[in-house]
């Protein structure tokens, strides 16, 4: 129940609250579960080649802004989307800049770096994406701008407005990641 609770908009002294817990044995029992996080989200070779082969529309990439411990810390979360499959294919978190778009750039599956790409117009994009690939403007990112949506309803330490923050930058990498890796493992069983 308390892994079920930590994919939900609960924050962990939440989880203590509703399960009568202390703050210690949650936060390790959370911490056991983002450690386990496969870098590629639990995307098998096959489904990325399955990803690849029934393109329709693009892998759409954007980001969302978060931050740690205080807001002027901010962390941007890069996610490559396939909203065919409904995937997050590959995220990274770090600054909004070409360098971290080329960190992010280089955690997308080699076999997808070869897909079409659907973002909205930042240069960022233009630097990693070649233009023959790239499709650039705000009305193609309608899926994953959806996604983003439920990402903020189901994290809650992504609600801009909470006292659910994430205090280091490791455990909010961990958290985040965690949720994609969840989220993957749910679709998958529609595919």
């Amino acid at each position: 129940m308390v892994k079920k609770a930590l994919k939900e908009r609960l924050s962990l002294r939440a989880i203590c609250r509703v399960f009568g817990a202390g703050l210690n044995w949650p936060q390790s029992f959370a911490r056991s579960f983002w450690e386990q996080t496969p870098n590629n989200l639990g995307l098998s070779p096959q489904l990325a080649g399955r990803i690849k082969k029934l393109q329709v529309f693009g892998i759409q990439a954007d980001e969302l802004w978060s931050f740690v411990q205080k807001k002027v810390n901010k962390r941007w979360i890069w996610v490559a989307y396939d909203p065919v499959h409904r995937l997050v294919v590959a995220y990274h978190i770090g600054g909004r800049g070409k360098g971290a778009a080329k960190k992010f750039w280089d955690k997308i599956p080699p076999v997808l770096q070869g897909c079409n790409f659907e973002t909205d117009d930042r240069e960022a994009y233009q630097s990693i994406i070649p233009p023959a690939q790239h499709e650039a403007g705000k009305d193609l990112t309608f899926y994953i701008e959806g996604f983003n949506a439920t990402i903020r309803a189901r994290v809650s330490r992504l609600v801009r407005k909470s006292l659910s923050f994430s205090k280091l930058d490791k455990w909010h990498d961990l958290a985040i990641g965690w949720f994609f890796w969840q989220f993957n493992l749910e679709r998958q069983h529609y595919i």
